[in-house]
């Protein structure tokens, strides 16, 4: 409460034509807008706080040997309430506070994962990958949008962008270029196909059939935590 308080009054401050009638418009008028805009804002907090709690769940029981650790997320940093259905995946970075070992935790969504009520979280479909596990990934990825491949060391000193893969401010590897309504397709394991279309990494969850995007800048992020020395 104190929090939504906080947040209407800075509302107030920085709008402060919302606090008078204009045109015939109420005072009451103004102030709802303004609650409407605060509880938005409060809501968007608190499923961040409650995908935390998911998350951390989720890193219990993938990792129960973790005893100590630190978990990162900024999935829905300046994502607004309507859009929020358009989310495809979220993304958790986690390092063991003991060792420096790091993973990502990404969450995938299916529509109507968050509603009124809060998270969905049948709606959500959670996997783990340690450092191998990624770069065995990002390689199969780059080999579905290039045809060529990279050894272990490559990977791990690499930058996936749009237009392919950089070391440094060198491309070693540029991604093909395909029309917008080319699928290239690789199935890589028992859950998940890797899909590149227009410079963006799709994956097709078997076990809903849902085909979402991550995010270039997820994919980096990601990338970098991992092989982060």
């Amino acid at each position: 409460m104190r929090k939504f308080t906080i947040t209407l009054i800075l509302l107030l401050l920085l709008f402060p034509k919302l606090q008078y009638a204009q045109k015939g418009e109420s005072v009451a008028a103004a102030a709802a807008g303004i609650l409407a805009v605060g509880g938005a804002i409060a809501a968007i907090e608190q499923l961040k706080e409650n995908l935390e709690q998911k998350a951390v769940e989720q890193v219990l029981s993938a990792y129960p040997y973790l005893e100590n650790f630190e978990l990162k997320s900024r999935s829905l940093d300046g994502t607004k309430a309507k859009d929020l259905s358009a989310v495809g995946v979220l993304t958790f970075e986690i390092t063991n506070l003991e060792n420096q070992e790091k993973f990502v935790l990404f969450a995938f969504t299916s529509n109507g994962w968050a509603n009124e009520y809060g998270i969905e979280n049948s709606k959500l479909l959670w996997k783990n990958f340690n450092k191998r596990e990624w770069n065995n990934l990002m390689k199969a990825y780059v080999m579905t949008a290039s045809g060529e491949s990279m050894s272990d060391e490559e990977i791990s000193r690499s930058k996936i962008v749009n237009k392919g893969v950089k070391i440094g401010s060198r491309f070693i590897i540029q991604f093909d270029k395909i029309g917008g309504d080319v699928y290239l397709t690789n199935d890589y394991s028992n859950e998940f196909k890797i899909v590149f279309n227009e410079k963006s990494l799709g994956i097709f969850l078997k076990e809903t059939s849902d085909l979402v995007q991550i995010r270039r800048k997820a994919i980096i992020k990601a990338h970098e935590h991992l092989n982060e020395n």
